[in-house]
């Protein structure tokens, strides 16, 4: 009989992401500036801008994700901007987006690349096995196919 690996994820030191993922993260932060810059000179004397606070910590994390972000030109790896079938253990298949840290919405079908599962499968290739450490406890997935 043959022991499975289980590929282990570690917190990534880089951001993998597609071409035009990588494209659209340049211009969101670009939008962010500007709308932080134009919310900024609203704010009046002692009054906290929810709108503003929120603009500016999108951009703090986008930025750091731009900082860390590489280009991946694999066609079959797992990176931000590419959609993934895993096959969960109970035999259960589904299809995400894997998208930019914070973005995740699974009733959308997108899981966020700093989540359990999409860290977990982030750079996977077909056939890979990999454990997810979730806060409902660890599980084992295969990641099925990448588009």
């Amino acid at each position: 009989m043959t022991e499975l690996a289980i590929r282990q994820p570690s917190p990534p030191s880089r951001w993998p992401m597609t071409g035009e993922a990588w494209l659209s993260l340049v211009d969101e932060l670009g939008r962010l500036r500007s709308d932080l810059a134009s919310l900024s000179g609203d704010v009046a004397d002692g009054v906290v801008d929810l709108e503003a606070m929120k603009a500016a910590r999108r951009l703090d994390v986008l930025s750091g994700v731009l900082d860390a972000a590489e280009r991946n030109h694999e066609s079959d790896a797992v990176v931000i901007g590419r959609r993934v079938t895993i096959l969960e253990a109970d035999g259960e298949s589904v299809t995400y987006a894997l998208v930019f840290p914070g973005d995740g919405d699974p009733a959308q079908g997108w899981i966020s690349a700093d989540s359990p599962l999409g860290s977990a499968v982030l750079g996977c290739l077909p056939g890979d096995e990999v454990e997810v450490a979730a806060p409902a406890g660890r599980r084992v997935v295969t990641v099925v196919s990448v588009e």
